[in-house]
């Protein structure tokens, strides 16, 4: 039998996980610590800060969700190649404003999304809103055990106009999110499912998968991702439709007044396989751009 000594058990890693961080008193003594002059804008601000602390400081991929809690502005761009050879833009992509409003959660509600088909006007047209809900489970900074655990629920309206391959129905996406560091390099995974109000006939019953690699660099992190919108009926890893290979270079974070950061990110988005092509696209240019506050 080992016994530990005090300073031994004082100097375990910290998890941070809903006993801890969900609790009442843990919201009233982050609050109460924030600048009084201030107001309710201070203290939140303390909250936020606190909020991230707990967690790793990995940057967000192109594609796949992160685990940790963000607070940020985002835009992505997607330049896609469909199968017919003609191009068609996502302008916005579904993201937008992301808000830490608890200690372990997180809300977000997207930017106007455009789909523009050059040469094809008729086409053109705004998407509906995309709004998400995360929950943070556990994590434990850099330095120490260095994860993140959390789930996600994320909704997407039929508003706008109708474009193709678009239903016109309610999505509901549940994923559970998860991500391990070791040093300089990480991975971020993401497994989730989708479900329409009325069409998941349509959709069979989905599922899909997130996979991020990184390897931070200073201000650089090459990152290679592969995505996928697969169905249940086709448990494969290749040649199921819809998966892609991602590689990308994130830039950032730069400071730039308190809080605030710029970061952004560019790739190549690659469809691995000829089912993914006829069903989605070819490939895509893909930037974005995060402000973080």
């Amino acid at each position: 039998m080992v016994l530990l000594s005090t300073r031994e058990i004082l100097r375990a890693d910290t998890v941070f996980w809903p006993g801890e961080e969900i609790a009442v008193q843990d919201v009233v003594e982050t609050m109460n610590q924030a600048d009084s002059g201030k107001g309710w804008i201070g203290k939140w601000r303390k909250m936020t800060e606190e909020t991230r602390n707990r967690q790793t400081t990995w940057l967000t991929p192109l594609v796949t969700e992160t685990p940790r809690l963000e607070q940020r502005i985002r835009y992505d761009i997607y330049d896609q190649t469909l199968p017919s050879g003609n191009k068609r833009w996502d302008m916005g992509a579904g993201k937008g404003v992301n808000l830490i409003v608890g200690p372990t959660m997180e809300f977000a509600f997207s930017l106007p999304q455009y789909m523009y088909y050059p040469g094809e006007g008729r086409l053109d047209g705004f998407l509906g809103e995309s709004f998400l809900i995360k929950n943070r489970i556990m994590a434990s900074p850099e330095g120490q055990k260095n994860y993140v655990f959390s789930v996600m629920l994320a909704a997407h309206s039929p508003l706008g106009q109708t474009l193709p391959d678009y239903p016109a129905h309610w999505i509901w996406d549940p994923i559970v999110l998860f991500g391990k560091g070791f040093g300089n390099f990480d991975f971020m995974i993401n497994l989730g499912s989708q479900w329409a109000d009325g069409a998941n006939r349509t959709f069979g019953i989905p599922y899909f998968y997130n996979i991020a690699l990184q390897y931070r660099i200073g201000y650089v992190t090459p990152t290679i991702e592969i995505n996928s919108t697969s169905s249940i009926d086709q448990l494969f890893f290749i040649g199921a439709p819809g998966l892609f290979v991602t590689p990308e270079v994130l830039v950032g974070r730069f400071r730039f007044k308190d809080d605030w950061k710029l970061y952004f990110g560019i790739g190549y988005q690659i469809a691995i396989d000829k089912k993914t092509v006829e069903k989605e696209y070819s490939n895509a240019f893909v930037v974005k751009f995060h402000l973080l506050f």
